[in-house]
């Protein structure tokens, strides 16, 4: 397994649980692209550093580091009016995350809080912060050998490949059953002017033409195929269905 492929998954987790925890403090959308990178950056002696570890191996570390600026921006959604503890506060709950989704039961984040600076030595990641208007100043993550090997040696296991038989080939329509294909949730739409999307602060509230208690729409590649009410699981969204949408004719629904 090369290095890219080692550290891919945890580092996917991070930056999605970071883009969606910035994106919802607004006022804009905000989405993390990382890289592997040979070297630190230019300014990063005079970066402020977080690391957080893990419950099975000692000396498991992931540090993030990001000047000052950043980490303003990063803590701007905190009730703190330290913004460094808000953005500590809000990498800690997104490496939480990260390592729930990566590791599942097989370990645990450990906050430890502001660091010093990591070895130049170890596996370092150039983190980019996108915005549709430009870009926040340079970020990077560093990992530890000992997390390196926990990534190794803890990774979720994947799910099973049916192999065909001997006999003969595999179904084509056995190998679709493991496609995976993106599943997203309507609340509803509207349509506002652009005058009106530039004033948007955070705070703002958007009215979309969806009643309270209608239900929602459940989409795959942007087609409907159910529609349902909005529930909790485990402290997270889920949506219950209700009635299938029948793929003989458009908006016919089937009641469960």
């Amino acid at each position: 397994m090369d290095k890219n492929e080692l550290v891919s998954g945890i580092l996917d987790a991070f930056s999605r649980a970071v883009g969606v925890a910035l994106s919802e403090t607004g006022p804009e959308a905000i989405q993390l692209d990382w890289s592997l990178t040979p070297s630190p950056a230019a300014a990063a002696e005079s970066w402020t550093w977080w690391s957080g570890g893990l419950s099975t191996h000692p000396g498991a570390n992931f540090f993030i580091g990001a000047p000052e600026e950043t980490w303003e921006k990063l803590g701007r959604g905190g009730d703190s009016e330290n913004a460094l503890k808000n953005g500590s506060a809000l990498v800690s709950r997104c490496f939480a995350k990260a390592v729930e989704e990566y590791f599942g039961n097989r370990a645990t984040a450990q906050d430890s809080g502001p660091s010093g600076a990591p070895s130049e030595e170890w596996t370092r990641i150039a983190i980019e912060i996108r915005y549709p208007a430009g870009q926040w100043p340079a970020a990077g993550c560093v990992l530890s050998p000992e997390f390196e090997d926990a990534l190794g040696s803890l990774a979720k296991p994947q799910p099973a490949v049916p192999v065909p038989s001997p006999a003969g080939r595999m179904k084509a329509s056995d190998m679709l059953m493991h496609v995976q294909v993106p599943v997203s949730v309507s609340f509803g739409a509207t349509q506002i002017r652009i005058k009106d999307l530039l004033n948007l602060t955070a705070g703002s509230v958007v009215e979309l033409d969806q009643g309270l208690h209608d239900n929602v729409e459940v989409r795959v590649n942007d087609r409907v195929i159910a529609r349902g009410e909005v529930v909790a699981v485990d402290g997270h969204y889920g949506v219950r269905v209700l009635e299938l949408v029948s793929g003989e004719s458009p908006g016919k629904a089937i009641s469960l």
